[in-house]
């Protein structure tokens, strides 16, 4: 019988290194190699009074190897390296499912908040997330998580709850989960989801030489989700919110001219609207219109943010199997406080497998 020889290792400080070596039969292996590359034209123009401001340039928005599988039909393991960024391991972790249609994971991946925040970057409807999603969701991170799906023929619902706990600002523990379902059994394609993430946060101000005040920031933020489905359309929508509670540490008095937040909120909210239509053409899948509708409503901190309306139109045209894709986009984006006219379009090719 041919093995497959895995090697475990540790270390701790500055200790050696230790291996184990197990020998996995071939059978009780799978190994599956993926590829996502986008390549394209990304174009933006700003119109501030007499002055306009024009960028335009080809790059690479994505490039990533994956390697993913199971060994002994219980353990999953993933890897994704990216090439395009200073972090090359972009997602790591292994898996197993436990009793009770549980399961766990740990290493680094998607904190569990919100939907498109959590969408693999190969399957995004849109040319580049929501700002939304940019500011507030946490995105990827590392910890452990444990995951619940409940979905049965007999039952009318699809119940589904995801938690973990994840590394933190300071040597702080962040925690995060959301809970998803059917509300309705008669409309199965509809599913709704509520989110909840907890970070705290040590900020410093210093306000003349060898004086500083140092404060405690809380960042609870919470997100509701909706996705339908139904024929050859789909509509989602998601509202995100930060709060940011600011309390001083023991020994540093709170004085109000100078807090850093103080019982704000930043919130956004937005839609999309995706039509399918499949084409008869041997090579070609199918013709995907889309739209969206983006608010962002920043905190008025000390980022100068201005609140924004964002609307999107684009067109995607899969071929071979959905391995290829073109995708071409453009926004409009108009600011609340500042008469000025932003534009941008992105044109992309995608392969993926």
């Amino acid at each position: 019988m041919r093995l497959f020889k895995i090697i475990f290792l540790a270390a701790a400080g500055a200790c050696p290194v230790y291996g184990v070596a197990v020998d996995v039969p071939v059978d009780d292996l799978t190994v599956n190699l993926g590829l996502l590359l986008q390549a394209g034209h990304h174009y933006k123009y700003r119109n501030v009074g007499r002055y306009h401001l024009d960028e335009s340039e080809f790059g690479i928005p994505e490039a990533e190897l994956r390697v993913n599988g199971r060994v002994f039909d219980k353990v999953e393991y993933d890897v994704r390296a990216t090439f395009h960024t200073t972090r090359y391991i972009r997602e790591a972790f292994i898996g197993t499912a436990l009793p009770g249609n549980f399961s766990a994971k740990v290493g680094r991946f998607f904190v569990p908040f919100g939907v498109e925040a959590t969408t693999y970057e190969g399957y995004l409807t849109c040319s580049s997330r929501t700002v939304t999603s940019g500011q507030i969701a946490p995105g990827r991170n590392y910890g452990v998580r444990f995951d619940y799906l409940l979905e049965r023929d007999v039952w009318p619902y699809k119940i589904g709850a995801a938690a973990g706990v994840f590394n933190g600002a300071d040597p702080l523990v962040e925690g995060a989960g959301r809970i998803y379902g059917t509300p309705l059994p008669a409309v199965k394609n509809l599913v709704i989801g509520y989110s909840y993430y907890y970070a705290k946060i040590t900020r410093t101000k210093y306000f003349a030489p060898y004086r500083e005040e140092r404060h405690f920031v809380e960042e609870p933020r919470a997100a509701a989700d909706l996705t339908f489905k139904t024929w050859r359309l789909e509509l989602s929508a998601e509202y995100m919110q930060r709060f940011y509670n600011d309390y001083p540490m023991e020994g540093y008095p709170y004085r109000e001219p100078y807090f850093f937040y103080k019982d704000t909120y930043e919130r956004g909210y937005f839609g999309t609207l995706t039509y399918t239509q499949p084409l008869p053409w041997r090579y070609f899948q199918d013709l995907a219109p889309y739209a969206r509708y983006e608010r962002w409503d920043p905190a008025v901190l000390e980022r100068g943010d201005i609140a924004e309306k964002r609307f999107t139109g684009g067109l995607a045209l899969h071929f071979l199997g959905r391995n290829l894709m073109f995708r071409a986009d453009y926004t409009r984006i108009l600011e609340d406080e500042c008469p000025t006219t932003n534009d941008e379009i992105a044109s992309q090719f995608q392969v993926m497998f």
